[in-house]
């Protein structure tokens, strides 16, 4: 009696599914889906279709205070392609804007419109039940 009981509280914004706390994203350090994107990356290589590719490597500024930084950059081995830029979501509903990814994906638009001389991507992996294939799908300006 008359002990001090802490009650741990979580932020209901940080919950997913199934009420379980999101893990924390560490800057620099790939993701399970980002990894398996970076395979088809290293495919595109060998194919010559890229020249190179890199994770993070660059950051926009948007606006005061507001920057974005893709997931992946590469360059394409036709030079008058250029280069891209890709956003990676774990699965379509992401993808959509309809999770708490609508921040990402909101800047992402942004930046396409802002730096037309790139190209912006926003992918996905499909279900395995629809093939297991990446959706990779052009941002319009």
């Amino acid at each position: 009696m008359g002990e001090m009981v802490q009650i741990a509280t979580v932020d209901a914004r940080k919950m997913k599914a199934h009420n379980r706390p999101m893990k924390r994203r560490v800057p620099g350090a790939m993701s399970k889906t980002e990894e398996r994107f970076a395979e088809l990356l290293n495919e595109y290589q060998r194919d010559k279709q890229i020249v190179s590719y890199s994770f993070e490597p660059v950051t926009f500024k948007l606006a005061e205070g507001v920057r974005y930084t893709p997931d992946f950059m590469a360059v394409f081995a036709d030079p008058t392609m250029g280069v891209a830029f890709y956003e990676i979501k774990a699965s379509e509903f992401h993808a959509s804007g309809k999770s708490n990814q609508m921040n990402s994906l909101t800047k992402l638009k942004v930046c396409a419109r802002t730096f037309p001389q790139f190209y912006f991507f926003k992918c996905y992996p499909r279900k395995k039940s629809e093939g297991g294939a990446w959706v990779i799908e052009p941002i319009k300006v």
